[in-house]
C-alpha cells in the first residue's frame, strides 16, 4: 500500500501531469469565455443583421413540414411553443444560429490556439537566438584568450650550468698521480743542490 502510494505521489508531482491540468482549467475557463462572447454578444448581432433580411425578423430556424400547428381544440398541456411564438402539437425545425455558434465557437478557440503557438514559437526563437549569441561570444572570447597566450613571447629559460660530478674512482687516481708527480720532483731538485755546493 506504501508503495502504491509513492507512486501515484510521485505521478501526481511530475511536471507533465501538473502542466496538462493548468492547461484543462485555463481551457475550460477560456470555453466559457469565447461561448459568452457568441450568445450575449456575437449572435445577438448576427441575428440583429439578418433580422433585416425579408422572413427572418424572428430568428435563425427552419421550421419542418412535418409540424402541425395547434387549433383551438388542443389541450395546453400538448402545445410546443415555437420560435416564431406560434403553438405547435408537433414541432421539429432546425436551429441554424446554434450551428452558426459552434462554428464561431471553433473559430475563436482555434484562432486564440494559433495566436498562443505563435507566440510561443516566436518566444522560443528569441531564446535560442539568445543561447546561440551567448555561445557564439563565450566562443570568441575563449579564441582571443587562447591567440592572446600564443602571442606572448616564452620566458628565455637560462640553462644552468651543472659541473659533472666525478666519480670517486678517478679522483682518487687523480690524486695518487699528482702526489707521484711530486715525489719523482722532490730527489731531482735535492740532487741539483748537492751538486751546486760541491
Amino acid at each position: 500500500m506504501k508503495k502504491i502510494i509513492q507512486e501515484f505521489k510521485a505521478f501526481i508531482l511530475r511536471g507533465n501531469v501538473l502542466d496538462m491540468a493548468v492547461g484543462v482549467i485555463v481551457g475550460g475557463a477560456f470555453n466559457t469565455i469565447v461561448t459568452t462572447l457568441n450568445k450575449s454578444i456575437l449572435m445577438p448581432v448576427v441575428n440583429w443583421g439578418l433580422s433585416h433580411i425579408p422572413g427572418m425578423s424572428s430568428g435563425l430556424y427552419t421550421i419542418l413540414p412535418n409540424s402541425k400547428l395547434a387549433d383551438a381544440n388542443t389541450a395546453a398541456d400538448a402545445v410546443i411553443l415555437g420560435p416564431n411564438g406560434q403553438a405547435y402539437t408537433v414541432l421539429n425545425y432546425i436551429d441554424w444560429s446554434a450551428f452558426i455558434e459552434s462554428i464561431l465557437n471553433f473559430f475563436f478557440i482555434a484562432l486564440t490556439l494559433f495566436i498562443i503557438l505563435k507566440v510561443f514559437s516566436a518566444l522560443s526563437a528569441k531564446r535560442k537566438a539568445f543561447e546561440e549569441s551567448l555561445r557564439a561570444k563565450k566562443a570568441a572570447e575563449e579564441q582571443a584568450q587562447a591567440e592572446a597566450v600564443a602571442e606572448e613571447p616564452a620566458p628565455e629559460v637560462t640553462p644552468e650550468v651543472v659541473e659533472p660530478v666525478k666519480d670517486p674512482v678517478v679522483v682518487l687516481l687523480e690524486e695518487i698521480r699528482d702526489s707521484l708527480k711530486e715525489k719523482e720532483a722532490a730527489p731531482k731538485k735535492t740532487t741539483k743542490a748537492k751538486k751546486g755546493t760541491e
